[in-house]
């Protein structure tokens, strides 16, 4: 199958946001970056990324909350006003937006704010599962399960049914909803099991997220292993800097401790073998 690559764009990542970074950086410019820098059809990889960020915006117009719409996502806030007016909608929106903003809009008290939020997110899985590129469906498929594992524990701890919870269908769903395990039976099907149940039991939540997100991006650096400039490349990076922008949200010095981390693992990786040769794609 034909790829592009990148050798130019990875290789100049660094630098894009050092200088800036030491106090803070601006996702939106690595976002504007890979705007102009990425093929169009690689591009469009990258913004099944930012999706979430255009599902709270959707959820809160749906409320008629409009103060805090997050310019991160792919879509204006105008954008949603003329989607979301049948007579002037021009189909620009994933279809799964369309058929939750309808099923929110004509039956909303039927369940709780917290259940309709957990619908959009299972329709943004079943998205983003879709799309054919082996690195997103690998990445949504682990990202779903450690959520649903997690939600299992939780629901397990308060007593709670987890079937609202759980995103999508498969053994380790079936696993959750049937098993009285520690483990839900799934040390043999699920090695990571153990890592997750050792995460989640630690009193600090501060530590219990950021082990979390440490086990996402080794998770990330294998996923990438062997890839060279690729859009893989581009994805996980872009994956790892939405950590980091989270932490550094909350923490300058935790985030920029990960962007230093992220910008070491870079530089490691771009000393590639000799014989692997890029031909990189003119424009």
């Amino acid at each position: 199958m034909f790829r592009n690559y990148y050798h130019c764009l990875i290789a100049g990542l660094p630098d894009l946001f050092l200088d800036e970074t030491e106090v803070n950086f601006s996702m939106h410019d690595f976002k504007d970056q890979l705007k102009n820098d990425l093929y169009r059809k690689d591009y469009r990889l990258v913004e099944l990324l930012f999706l979430p960020y255009d599902n709270t915006n959707l959820f809160n117009i749906l409320q008629e909350n409009y103060d805090d719409f997050n310019s991160l996502g792919n879509f204006t806030m105008e954008e949603f006003e003329r989607e979301l007016n049948e007579e002037e909608a021009l189909s620009t929106l994933p279809v799964y937006m369309y058929s939750f903003a309808n099923r929110f809009r004509e039956d909303k008290k039927k369940k709780t704010l917290k259940q309709w939020e957990n619908d959009l997110t299972r329709e943004y899985f079943d998205y983003v599962l879709q799309v054919k590129n082996k690195f997103i469906q690998n990445w949504y498929t682990f990202e779903q399960n450690i959520t649903n594992i997690l939600a299992g524990l939780n629901c397990r701890k308060f007593e709670l049914d987890p079937e609202e919870e759980l995103i999508g269908d498969n053994f380790i769903t079936d696993a959750i909803k049937s098993s009285t395990a520690k483990d839900f039976g799934l040390e043999v099907d699920f090695e990571e099991i153990s890592q997750i149940i050792n995460l989640a039991d630690k009193d600090s939540l501060l530590a219990r997220e950021k082990g979390i997100d440490q086990f996402k991006w080794e998770k990330l650096n294998e996923l990438t292993l062997f890839d060279y400039f690729s859009i893989e490349v581009v994805l996980a990076y872009t994956l790892k800097l939405k950590m980091i922008y989270r932490w550094m949200s909350l923490d300058e010095k935790t985030g920029k401790q990960m962007f230093d981390k992220l910008i070491q693992e870079l530089k490691s990786s771009l000393e590639f073998p000799k014989e692997f040769t890029i031909n990189e794609q003119k424009r």
